[in-house]
């Protein structure tokens, strides 16, 4: 049987591990690609995902028939409803498979899942699947390779430190900024350093009922150490999203451990539930 592999926020890997793949708000269905000899293509859409805002992706593997129906093409082109065999046929003997994308209609159970893997962070192209091909997309040992001639400089030449500007231009910015993948964006340059600044300057985004951004916020927040970021967190965790809850719950953690726990399992929350499991787990002893 084929092996497919979807990319998921690590902060995903606990809830996925005991529900499976779940089809998200606003997806068409389960995105996945076939694992083939050539790790570069089946893992090529991981630094583009990571233009969201997750920090961490990581690599979800199952199995499935290769008679089952899948929808496959393009990206940016419409998508045929074939076969698994089909497509995994027509991505190996495609001369340009960047791009390329399998759509499952369905949950993926996690008895279908067998491995949740930790991937390089730095795989894969941004904005255009062409890109690498005419240079090295970024200064990663997969792109450029250790020890060759001026291979120091070009990493740095490829990933140089991104400039980060100052809080006060970024939340002027998100005031200005209607698009929500793009304020989103904007977020990633806010959760760069720990903040001592007041989180509450943030509060106007919550007027936009962005679940995209809510996200993005219960993320962002767990960098902030201001006396208003636990209520903010709080106000976040009663969102009906629950990929929001879910975030905002880690980010209680992360900043407030045992002190929020009881409130927390109060709740009697799925998604909270797994974020204190997560949390549990990842603080055991040994």
């Amino acid at each position: 049987m084929p092996v497919l592999v979807h990319l998921a926020d690590e902060k995903e890997s606990a809830s996925i591990k005991r529900g499976g793949i779940k089809i998200g708000k606003y997806r068409k269905g389960i995105y996945c690609m076939p694992v083939l000899p050539d790790f570069y293509v089946s893992h090529q859409w991981l630094r583009e995902l990571k233009r969201r805002g997750a920090k961490t992706y990581v690599g979800v593997y199952f199995k499935a028939d290769s008679k089952m129906m899948v929808y496959a093409g393009y990206y940016n082109k419409e998508h045929r409803h074939i076969t698994l065999g089909e497509a995994i046929k027509e991505i190996m003997s495609s001369d340009n498979p960047l791009g390329y994308e399998l759509i499952i209609d369905r949950k993926i159970e996690s008895k279908e899942i067998f491995k949740i893997k930790s991937l390089p962070q730095k795989i894969g192209w941004r904005y255009e699947p062409e890109s690498h091909r005419k240079v090295p997309s970024c200064g990663c040992q997969f792109c450029v390779s250790i020890g060759g001639i001026k291979r120091a400089k070009l990493r740095e030449k490829l990933e140089p430190k991104i400039p980060q500007p100052p809080y006060a231009e970024v939340v002027e910015k998100l005031t200005l900024e209607s698009d929500e993948y793009e304020a989103a964006n904007l977020l990633c340059y806010v959760r760069m350093k720990k903040r001592r600044s007041d989180p509450d300057k943030l509060r106007f985004l919550l007027d936009r009922n962005s679940d995209i951004i809510n996200q993005d916020l219960a993320i962002t927040l767990s960098k902030f150490s201001h006396a208003n970021t636990k209520q903010f967190l709080l106000d976040l965790i009663e969102m009906p999203d629950a990929d929001t809850r879910g975030y905002a719950a880690s980010s209680l953690l992360d900043l407030y451990g045992q002190e929020v726990m009881s409130l927390l399992i109060s709740k009697n929350d799925i998604v909270i539930n797994e974020a204190l499991e997560e949390y549990t787990l990842s603080n055991k002893p040994g």
